[in-house]
């Protein structure tokens, strides 16, 4: 099966990694019972968080990593 929404949400997030760290932790949150942010048409979790990241229905922020200590 071919995930056209894969493409549109490597659009929205900064890198492939990244994409797989709020797909993953998206996932694990609504396969332990969180509400979907929209209908979808797939039954599984990893797929409906890939589809929410591609319609930009999933918020993220990068923590700010502090310098190094000498």
């Amino acid at each position: 099966m071919s995930f056209l929404f894969l493409e549109k949400s490597l659009d929205n997030v900064s890198n492939r990694y990244m994409l797989i760290v709020i797909a993953t932790k998206r996932a694990r949150q609504l396969n332990r019972g969180a509400k979907s942010q929209m209908e979808s048409r797939h039954k599984k979790p990893t797929s409906n968080a890939l589809e929410e990241i591609a319609e930009s229905r999933v918020g993220y922020r990068v923590k700010e990593e502090d310098a190094p200590k000498l």
